[in-house]
């Protein structure tokens, strides 16, 4: 802790070590000429009450000032040089601050606040410290004469300076979740807007299939054309809404006990008409049907990109094969593999296949939109299984990604 030496101006004035960051955390409260809130003005009512003291302050210590955000007995929104402020010394402490007699000390003495109105003598301060540990500003409590607190209305003034800090982070979370609130009613109003068009398109079209349309194969293949690419831009749009809310989101896993078969059958139901539209053969090789313990969701999206992918880069006549077999060491690992005989991926991609990059992003065989998304997706998934994924490919001959999973207890 700095020595309280005797201090004449702002260069003079010690600052804390951290302060850059001290600034920063200010910055992060957004209470710096603020109006007043009744909620602080009543702790620092309280501060006052407690101590049986005529004033009391909660400052805050600005880069070269002290704002007064409230006060008992004085104004409050006011500043003053952040070299005449006492509580400038006092967030220099973890503990109490305390002058018998301003009068009397070297560093206050001829102080205008001392020495003219309101003549104070009096002063005892508490740090306002934050929970990572900067100390933003001081609650204070003056009077026009000399005296000293006891222990337990120091306790009190250091309690209260807690509790206004509290208030400081709920006031903050309250300001954070209205911004998020904000930003969340634009992205419904965007998500709203982005959807609803190719949608109504679809609706649309299928209504007039149904109730106008009078056979004509052309139009027929116009209208089929515009209902598909309506389709892929609503498939691309959700893949990257749900992708990012993932990415951003604290992922975990929650494990349970499942065939592997099954889940990849399941997927490879779903892939088997477009794989027949493309002309592309599914197989599958499993080597055994026994229940393993892993987080199904997150499994489930691992293949079912791998599988999208290996069809999206896939020509008629191409097949891609899907593997699974759980090894036996000293502890279970499941092994599988997705492999093409498609377009293969250029070298230079491979170091920035499984990043959020998109100066390699590609279109498909059949002119597939591709986001970027799902192999970053994939790793993350896979990794925080604690597994590992890598790929070997050569281009005009295919590509086989590879991924690992130990089973989680």
């Amino acid at each position: 802790m700095p020595e309280l030496t005797n201090l004449k101006n702002t260069s003079e004035i010690p600052l804390p070590e951290n302060e850059s960051e001290r600034q920063k955390a200010i910055e992060k409260y957004n209470i710096l000429d603020t109006l007043p809130e009744k909620e602080f003005d009543s702790l620092v009512e309280l501060a006052a009450i407690v101590t049986e003291s005529s004033m009391s302050q909660m400052n805050i210590l600005d880069h070269n000032r002290q704002w007064t955000k409230a006060a008992y007995g004085l104004e409050s929104g006011t500043d003053c040089e952040r070299s005449e402020a006492v509580c400038a010394h006092t967030i220099l402490t973890d503990n109490n601050l305390e002058i018998s007699d301003l009068s009397k000390d070297e560093r206050f003495k001829d102080a205008s606040f001392v020495s003219d109105d309101p003549h104070h003598r009096f002063y005892s301060g508490y740090p306002l410290k934050t929970k990572d540990g900067f100390n933003i500003g001081a609650l204070c409590v003056l009077d026009p004469e000399p005296k000293k607190l006891t222990e337990t209305q120091k306790k009190a003034l250091e309690t209260i300076a807690g509790e206004v800090v509290s208030r400081l982070e709920i006031r903050r979370t309250q300001k954070e979740l209205e911004k998020l609130n904000r930003e969340k009613d634009h992205f419904l109003r965007v998500v709203n807007h982005d959807i609803k068009s190719p949608l109504s398109g679809i609706i649309s079209s299928a209504n007039y299939l149904q109730n106008v349309w009078d056979g004509d194969r052309d139009e027929l293949n116009s209208i089929l054309s515009m209902i598909e690419i309506s389709g892929r831009k609503l498939v691309t749009y959700t893949a990257e809404l749900v992708s990012n809310s993932i990415e951003d989101s604290d992922s975990c896993l929650l494990i349970d006990e499942v065939r592997v078969d099954e889940l990849i059958q399941d997927l490879i139901h779903i892939y088997t008409p477009l794989a027949k539209t493309k002309q592309v053969d599914i197989e599958t090789n499993f080597s055994n049907t026994e229940l393993f313990r892993l987080d199904s969701e997150k499994f489930k999206l691992i293949i079912s990109n791998l599988i999208s992918n290996a069809l999206k880069f896939s020509s008629p006549g191409d097949s891609v094969t899907v593997k699974a077999e759980i090894m036996k060491p000293d502890n279970r690992v499941l092994h599988c593999s997705v492999s093409d005989t498609g377009i293969g991926i250029p070298e230079e991609h491979i170091t920035e296949l499984f990043t959020k990059n998109n100066k390699y992003r590609r279109t498909g065989t059949q002119g597939e939109i591709s986001t970027g998304l799902g192999l970053p997706l994939v790793k993350q998934f896979v990794e925080l299984h604690n597994g590992g994924i890598k790929v070997e490919t050569e281009e005009g001959v295919g590509s086989t990604f590879y991924v690992t999973i130990p089973e989680n207890s």
